[in-house]
């Protein structure tokens, strides 16, 4: 599939397959986000591939939030999670005088990161929902991760059942989104 074909239908699924991702493929999936650039080449990620019955439940559960509200309510018969995990980015001088803030590129290098990790399960068949919200707290203990460090963006992966076959992608025009040499 071309990529511009890969982009017209892409998307993600909240419903999976009761059927095992491999370690092979879930390390292809995290090879291709460890291989994604970022600013300074920092690479602030670091990617935490779950794929245990027991461990999975505890992902789930810090999918559940404390106000109530949800990541994934579906996130139980999600057959791997990548947890993507921010780091200390390592910036140069420059970046940390300008911005004052070496964490300024992060958050966009970590999406950059999943999003490469979606195209690549895609390639392998496979189907993925990147989930947002989570219970940090809940991800630490669960997880055993440091405090301090910000679970960004939990990826689920799986053999995908697509409950919505027609569906269409909308977005805004081309002519709404982009212009020429000003705004």
């Amino acid at each position: 599939m071309d990529f511009m074909t890969m982009m017209q239908t892409r998307k993600s699924i909240r419903s999976y397959e009761d059927k095992p991702v491999s370690r092979e493929d879930l390390l292809k999936i995290v090879e291709v986000g460890r291989l994604t650039p970022s600013a300074c080449n920092s690479q602030p990620w670091k990617f935490i591939v779950v794929d245990e019955p027991e461990a999975k439940a505890k992902v789930y559960d810090a999918l559940q939030c404390s106000d109530g509200h949800s990541g994934c309510t579906w996130g139980n018969q999600v057959p791997a999670f990548i947890i993507l995990v921010e780091e200390e980015a390592k910036v140069k001088p420059a970046v940390i005088a300008h911005y004052h803030d070496s964490q300024r590129f992060a958050q966009g290098d970590i999406g950059a990161a999943c999003m490469n990790m979606c195209h690549m399960a895609m390639e392998l068949g496979l189907s993925t929902c990147i989930v947002g919200m989570n219970e940090q707290k809940k991800m630490e203990d669960n997880l055993g991760i440091p405090e301090g460090k910000t679970v960004r963006l939990t990826l689920a992966v799986g053999y995908g059942i697509d409950v919505n076959p027609g569906f269409v992608k909308q977005r805004k025009p081309l002519e709404e989104v982009v212009s020429f040499n000003q705004w």
